[in-house]
This record gives C-alpha cells, sequence and structure tokens, in this order.
C-alpha cells in the first residue's frame, strides 16, 4: 500500500505550495521580506464556507491587530503576558484548536500547550493518542493489526519554539502558525489537519521568555544593552535542553511527560544561531549518530530536514544548509528520539541586537556553494522578519512530509518498536541491591521512571551470566519500546575518532561524547548478554529502599552516617538548619565489629537528632547507624550554619547549575553581591569559585553604563575588590575553586601550578566532555567518601603539575594515573599529557584553606559522586579541628 493511497491529500495540492518560485499565479510561496510568512493556495469559491478568519465562536483577531504591531515588526517582541491569552483567545474561538496549561515554571508562569487538528480529530484525540501508544509498544500485536490502525490513526507533529530565549524569531513565528492554522479556510490548511495532530509549544522556556522580552521592551529608547545579561532560565539557562537525560528541572519534565503521552512521530526543535551561520540549519546532521537511535529515525529525520531545505529552496530563500556543525550524538539533547519521534533541530541566524536588522557591508553569510549549501544568502540585510519568514517555511514544509504520507510514519512508528521488543542481545542490565551509595541509584532510577523505561525488581536472588545477585536488585531487560534510553545512558561510550580530513584536526562533536550514568553518579551497573530467569515485580514507581532507624546511642556514643553517599549531604544541610551539632571523623574506626570509613559523620544523641535523622533516613534511604562509644581519633567539628558564598557572574551556567543543587540539598548559600566584598568574612565562610569566573568578571563585571541599577549586584569591584577576596582567604577563608575558576585562583594567589597539557593543536589533546580516570586520595578530607578509583569529569579543562612545594603546604586531593589509558567513556586524544598530572590540590594560604580542582567537579549536576568533593572542602575549612581526645568528647 502506498502512502498516497492513506494519506487524503492531492499530491497536487502538495505540490504547488513547494513550487519553484515564479511558477505562476497558482503558488503562493514566501519570499524574503513579505509580510505574510506562509505558503498558501488560493482560497475555495465555495460561498458557503466561511471567509478566512472567522469560525462560529466569534472572529480571531489577526496577530497584528491584537498585538498592535505586525510580528517581526523591527525592534517590537510580543511579550508572553499579552501572548498567553492571544493562544487562550485563539483556542475560545477556534473548533480547531484546544489550550493546555501543562502547569507552572520555575518561576510560576504558566507552561502551555496547544493541540491543532481539524474539529473531526480533536473530538475522538483520545483515541488517536491510544492508537499511538499502541503502534509504539507492539507486544501482542500483530502487523496486520498494525496496518489496520496505521491507516486509522494520525502523525502528531510536535514542534517547540522558544527554549533559548535570546533565539527570539520561533515564538514570535509560533504565534503566526496558531492564527493561521486556526482560521485559514483552504484546501492547504485543512488538508494538513485532517492528516496530522500538530502540539505547537510557542515556548519551552516561558521564564526566558518572559525576561528577555521584558527587559527588551523595559530598555526601548534607553542607552543600555537590550539583551538581558542573565542567565534566561532561574539554574539552566543555554543549558535548559541539555537536561533531557538528569531530567532535574520542572519544564525538562513537562516536556517529556507531552512527548510521553503522545508519541510524536516528529519533534521539532526550533532554535537560532549566530549571525554569521547558514540562514536556516535543518538535518540532516553531521556524523555520528548515536547507535541506540533507531535506523528508521534516523532516515526519517533526513527526510524531513531535506523536505525543509527543498520548500526554502523553492519559495527562493536562500543560505540555507545541513550537515554542518550539528551532530546526532548527545542524549542530553535528544530525548525525543529514544523514544520513537525524528529529532528535527532548525536553527535560525540571528539578526542584530535580538529584533533589529543584521546589515553587512556584502552579502551575509558563506558565498560558496557546495552539496549542503546549495545557493548562498544575496543579500546583506537580515531581519526579524526574514526569520519568521524562513522559519514558519521549514515549519510548513515539515508538517507537509508527514501530512502527505501518514501511513508509513504511522506503521513505521511499529516498524521502530518491534525492532526495539524483539532485542536478542544484549538482555538486560542489572543493578544489584545493596550497593555503597542508596542516593544515587535511587536517582538513576528516578530517571528512567521518568523516561518511560520498565524496570522490574528482583522478588528472590537470582543468577544472571554466572553471577549471583540478591532479592531487591533491579532489573532493565532490553526488550521494551524504549530501551534505548536505559542503554545509553548505562553503557560506556566509544564516540568515533572523526578528523576534518586525513591526518588532520578532529571534528569537533557539537556537544559531549559520553553520558555513563554508573560512572557520573557512582553505582554499579552489569550488563547482562544473555537471557535469566528471575522473579520479579514491575515497578510502578520508585522509592528509597526501606531502612531501619536504629535505637538512640546511649550517652557515651553517637549517631553514625557513612561519608559514601552523596546524597548525605542533604542530611547534613538539614542538621545545619536546625543548628544539631555535627561532627566527621578524619580516619577509618570500628565499632561493634562494623567498620566506618574516614569522614563518617557522627551526630550527638538527642531527640531532636534522632527526629531529623529518621525522617531523613526514610526519605533518602541511607541508613543510620548508632555506635555504643565515639572513638579515639581526630576529627572535625562543622561552624554551625556554614555560610556558603557563591561567585556568579551573569549569565554563568556552571554557578547557575549551583544554584540548583545547592537549592535541592537545602545548602545555606547566597550570591556574592558587589557590595559583599567590603566585609567577605563577616558574611561568608566559605565561598565557591566556579569554571567560567574570571579575574575580568569579578574586577570590571558589567558596565554600569549598559544596564541599570538593578544590575549593581554584578557590577565590577575592581582592583580593591580583588585584593579583598584575597585578604578573605588568608584572613581564614575558605575558596574552592574548578575549571578555568582555578587559573583565576591561581592568578589571586600565585599559585605555583603549571599545566602539563599542550597548548595548541587540538590533534595533540583533545576532550571534549568525557569520563577520564583519576585516583582519589580518600583519607583527605576534600575526598572523604569518594571511591579512590572516581572517573572524573573533563570538558576542554586543565590539569597541572606542582611547580614549588615552599610556597604554600598543598596536598594532592586527586590526580590521573601515572600511565595506562586515561580514557574511560566518551572521547580523548593525546592522554599520555595526563600521565601522572594532578587534579584536585588543597592549599593552605595564610590562615586560610583553598581547594583546587582543574576538571569540572559541578558540570550540569551530572557528575554527582565527584561533585561531593566541593561539600567536603566548604564545610571542612571552616570547620574545628580536633584532636582524638577533643573527638572523643565530641569537642568538649
Amino acid at each position: 500500500m502506498t502512502s498516497s493511497e492513506n494519506s487524503n491529500l492531492s499530491r497536487r495540492t502538495l505540490l504547488r505550495t513547494t513550487a519553484a518560485a515564479g511558477a505562476g499565479a497558482a503558488a503562493t510561496v514566501i519570499h524574503p521580506g513579505v509580510a505574510s510568512a506562509a505558503p498558501a493556495t488560493p482560497a475555495t469559491d465555495d460561498p458557503h464556507r466561511p471567509s478566512a478568519g472567522t469560525q462560529q465562536k466569534g472572529r480571531i483577531p489577526t496577530p497584528a491587530e491584537y498585538f498592535g504591531t505586525p510580528i517581526g515588526t523591527d525592534g517590537f517582541l510580543a511579550q508572553w503576558h499579552s501572548m498567553v491569552p492571544y493562544f487562550q483567545l485563539i483556542a475560545e474561538r477556534s473548533d480547531r484548536v484546544t489550550y493546555e496549561e501543562i502547569g507552572k515554571t520555575t518561576r510560576g508562569n504558566p507552561y502551555i500547550l496547544l493541540t491543532i487538528s481539524s474539529p473531526k480529530n480533536l473530538a475522538r484525540l483520545d483515541e488517536l493518542v491510544a492508537t499511538n501508544a499502541r503502534l509504539a509498544d507492539p507486544r501482542g500485536l500483530s502487523e496486520a493489526d498494525a496496518k489496520k490502525l496505521a491507516t486509522q490513526g494520525k502523525p502528531f507533529y510536535y514542534a517547540q519554539a522558544g527554549i533559548h530565549s535570546t533565539e527570539v524569531g520561533n515564538s514570535q513565528a509560533a504565534i503566526e502558525w496558531a492564527y493561521r492554522l486556526a482560521t485559514e479556510q483552504s484546501d492547504y490548511i485543512e488538508k494538513i489537519l485532517d492528516n496530522l495532530v500538530i502540539l505547537l509549544q510557542p515556548c519551552q522556556n516561558p521564564d526566558g521568555i518572559v525576561l528577555v522580552n521584558d527587559y527588551f521592551a523595559a530598555t526601548a529608547g534607553t542607552a543600555y544593552s537590550r539583551t538581558y545579561p542573565d542567565l534566561y532560565n532561574k539554574y539552566t539557562g543555554h543549558d535548559d535542553n541539555r537536561d533531557w537525560i538528569m531530567l532535574t528541572q520542572v519544564e525538562s519534565k513537562y516536556n517529556v511527560a507531552i512527548l510521553n503521552k503522545y508519541r510524536p512521530q516528529v519533534f521539532q526543535d526550533s532554535h537560532g544561531a549566530s549571525s554569521g551561520s547558514p540562514r536556516l540549519f535543518t538535518p540532516p546532521y553531521l556524523s555520528p549518530y548515536d547507535p541506540n537511535i533507531d535506523t528508521i529515525l534516523v532516515q526519517q529525520t533526513d527526510t524531513v530536514g531535506l523536505a525543509m531545505q527543498r520548500g526554502m529552496t523553492a519559495a527562493g530563500m536562500k543560505g540555507n544548509g545541513w550537515g554542518s556543525e550539528y551532530d546526532y550524538w548527545s542524549p542530553s539533547r535528544q530525548y525525543c528520539v529514544y523514544h520513537g519521534s525524528a529529532r528535527i533541530l532548525t536553527e535560525a541566524a540571528a539578526a542584530a541586537n535580538l529584533a533589529y536588522p543584521q546589515v553587512g557591508t556584502k552579502p551575509l553569510g558563506q558565498q560558496t556553494t557546495d552539496i549542503n549549501f546549495i545557493e548562498p544568502y544575496d543579500s546583506n540585510t537580515w531581519t526579524l522578519r526574514n526569520i519568521v519568514d524562513w522559519v514558519s517555511q521549514a515549519f510548513y514544509s515539515g508538517l507537509e512530509t508527514v501530512a502527505y504520507d501518514t501511513y508509513n510514519w504511522l506503521f513505521n512508528t511499529y516498524r521502530v518498536g518491534v525492532k526495539a521488543v524483539t532485542r536478542t542481545s544484549p538482555y538486560a542490565y542489572v543493578i544489584p541491591a545493596g550497593q555503597r551509595d542508596p542516593q544515587a541509584v535511587l536517582d538513576a532510577l528516578e530517571i528512567f521512571h521518568l523516561g518511560a523505561v520498565e524496570i522490574h525488581q528482583a522478588q528472590a536472588a537470582f543468577t544472571a551470566d554466572g553471577k549471583q545477585y540478591p532479592a531487591g536488585s533491579y532489573i532493565i531487560h532490553l526488550q521494551q519500546p524504549y530501551a534505548g534510553f536505559a542503554k545509553t545512558l548505562l553503557e560506556v561510550q566509544d564516540y568515533p575518532q572523526l578528523l576534518q580530513y586525513p591526518g588532520g584536526p578532529p571534528q569537533r562533536p557539537y556537544d559531549t561524547t559520553a553520558q555513563t550514568l554508573p560512572m557520573l553518579l557512582g553505582f554499579q551497573a552489569d550488563l547482562v548478554t544473555t537471557s535469566f530467569p528471575a522473579d520479579t515485580k514491575l515497578l510502578s514507581s520508585v522509592r528509597p529502599p526501606a531502612v531501619v532507624t536504629p535505637p538512640a546511642p546511649p550517652s557515651t556514643g553517637a549517631y553514625a552516617i557513612g561519608p559514601e553517599s552523596y546524597g548525605v549531604f542533604r542530611i547534613v544541610a538539614a542538621l545545619q538548619k536546625q543548628n544539631i551539632p555535627t561532627f566527621r571523623a578524619a580516619a577509618a574506626f570500628t565499632d561493634n565489629g562494623r567498620t566506618f570509613a574516614a569522614g563518617t559523620f557522627l551526630v550527638p544523641p538527642s531527640r531532636a537528632a534522632q527526629q531529623l535523622l529518621e525522617a531523613q533516613s526514610k526519605a533518602t534511604g541511607i541508613p543510620v547507624s548508632a555506635l555504643r562509644a565515639v572513638p579515639s581519633v581526630a576529627g572535625v567539628q562543622l561552624k554551625p550554619g556554614t555560610r556558603i558564598g557563591l561567585l556568579k557572574p551573569p549569565d554563568n551556567m556552571p554557578s547557575g547549575w549551583l544554584m540548583w543543587t545547592f537549592e535541592q540539598y537545602g545548602v545555606d548559600y547566597s550570591v556574592v553581591a558587589a557590595s559583599d566584598y567590603a566585609d567577605l568574612a563577616g558574611r561568608y565562610d566559605a565561598i565557591v569559585m566556579p569554571e567560567g569566573v574570571s579575574k575580568n568578571s569579578i574586577v570590571n563585571g558589567l558596565n554600569p553604563k549598559n544596564y541599570p541599577p538593578d544590575w549593581a549586584w554584578a557590577f565590577g569591584v575592581g582592583t580593591t575588590g580583588w585584593n579583598q577576596l584575597h585578604d578573605f582567604v588568608t584572613g581564614g577563608g575558605t575558596l574552592v575553586t574548578f575549571g578555568s575558576g582555578t587559573a583565576t585562583a591561581q592568578s589571586l594567589f600565585d599559585l605555583p601550578i603549571a599545566s602539563t597539557l599542550p597548548g595548541g593543536s587540538s590533534s595533540d589533546f583533545y576532550c571534549p566532555g568525557s569520563l577520564l580516570s583519576q585516583e582519589f586520595d580518600a583519607q583527605n578530607p576534600v575526598a572523604w567518601g569518594v571511591p579512590a578509583d572516581n572517573p572524573v569529569w573533563f570538558v576542554s579543562d586543565d590539569a597541572y603539575r606542582v611547580t614549588d612545594t615552599s610556597t604554600y603546604p598543598v596536598e594532592v586531593v586527586a590526580k590521573y594515573p601515572d600511565s595506562g589509558n586515561q580514557l574511560r567513556s566518551g572521547w580523548l586524544i593525546g592522554g599520555e599529557n595526563l600521565d601522572g598530572a594532578v587534579n584536585g590540590l588543597a592549599w593552605t594560604i595564610g590562615d586560610g584553606y583553598v581547594v583546587t580542582f582543574g576538571n569540572e567537579i559541578g558540570f550540569r549536576t551530572w557528575n554527582r559522586s565527584e561533585q561531593r568533593v566541593l561539600f567536603n572542602a566548604a564545610y571542612y575549612g571552616p570547620s574545628t579541628k580536633l584532636t582524638a581526645d577533643r573527638f572523643r568528647r565530641l569537642g568538649q
């Protein structure tokens, strides 16, 4: 059966929308600069059909009428507080559109979804959703029944805009998309709506559009910069679509809930690029693609992307490209592809200053042709209206491609599912029960559960691949629809070494190359190649492992919590909030035949401590023990109410992720403001300097001439403030740095370290986001609780050698092995340059304490097992150091 037999959309109608420009009056195409961007067909001559823009429920005003200015006008950006009511109005007056508020965003803005289709399809939406679900999970579904469902169902096309809020054109275009689909009475639009269900999300990051567009409007007519200077998501900024594996943000969870419910065949992810980029990028992507993406989806991605390219070329829109810069590898940006949707990334070139014309002295962008760049752009001007036109043409071409081939898109959903559920090898991953870090296991299971992965739990002990596993172990079978999501997160990545040309420099991946959860979080997951019998239960929810609270210890003893779980710092933060005394043992000890590791937390018995620890232990699954006697070992007492400062330059994503982490853990922290430098010691006990903090961002900061007084917290503090930060440390403060923040600390204190990595060519050393080998000194307070061979995250970072041990007392906390393969997962060139290099160092500088790491110990909340060194250092530095005798008496 051919696609045309089932599409119900005439070939003639579709072809005339993509005919070459100038083919005649029968084809209306988009041309650069026109006000109404959309391929359209002539209106019907049927006198009984309502005219365009009218509905029985009341006329819908055009965007220009509603907003008072045409969309795409230079210097105008519609704002979210006006856009949401407009979408509501469209849904109220159109029988083609439904409006749904999925929930509230991080900052409390509405997160919305428009479902757009013919009235007939919307009336049977539940049935269509069920059909998609049945095709996506073909277990028990015959091929004949699947073919029947493919003739009865409708593909779902999910278009999302505005996740990156300074990429303003897509959300503006979505206003016109919603209006046109709701009102146009043409064969072209009506046939698309008959054949598709369109899920339109005008803005995936509403908080950002509020911040960026409102700031743009508020600074109109002033000398201030028009671009919002800080993160346009409270925590993640531009990383907000790098969260689609960890799923930490509420917006990420809403997005995957939509994908899991509707199982769209296509997910159009609409973005913006730099002003010098192709006018619009679409797939096909560069190599490589993650082998866990089904090959049918890879081909379908290419199909839609090239259809978009064809549509723009036919419409006379030049300067577009594919097969450059963006690859199909990193799952953190493309949850959808492991759940049956082709990801169609579009990237529109930016205009000037968000919404003003980009004007050059010659035609903009690349001016040489190539097979993936057919026609150079031939104008020296690029406007917001151009962006709206280009992305609109691509959007409608994408719709056409699926609407004209409904049967194959639906039946291919079944084919993809069959391939997934009939996998023969490997068979499963087993996550053994009773691991050292229950928080790591719980976090991983929650990710899989949110990702629609089926998790079974063993009800009795079993054997797999010759290894015995206890009852309570978790099993993720790989014969299930979305096994690819689990597999890509659990396995070791072997990124192919691609070069720009034979013998040339590496072809840069667009994003990171590794995402191995067991290494990032610190748990064990065993790959089992062959089938095995086990008595299991399918989990409907994920909970912490059951723990038993011990009886209260005697007055000579204490409660004990091991340092093995990074989740223990949630408990520590709660103890700090209630001002409950908390201690740490500086050496291993035994009690009642059990050995406790260095760094074990001890809490004196009290009613308040008992209640808090019991609640926290049950919430985290982290066990609490009762010691009969406090050991006679050296230790520390944490400073009550330890105050942590975070150096956060505007638009610094590493500090944003730390904000999220600190708030999730309940840490007492605040962002260091420019006004704080005069009394840093009076406000903070420890300060964290993450990746991206430079001397310039501290000394110069934001220019007061360019930003309103509201931004005074981020203005420069000058050399006086720079010296005050130095004095904060030498006077007894603690400073924790990582990534490029370590180079800043080196400048501040003249640290005697030198990079071991070669400069210049990436052919000599290259690590674009991978997991590398590491040796931690678990006896050092900074590494308490960290496994001795815990991998570390490295993304264009640095490694060092100490050039002088007499300048400051210094201890090596973590280093790369002296020899061997440094790569654990991902891609690494020139790993021998890391041999024996140091990474983590603990310095005594004056009366202060400085901990430096060359790598990013706080990368996007991913490497949580490693990230505990940050907490260790921040709490240890300000703590009171106790002799064995004083520790035995718990500081008394």
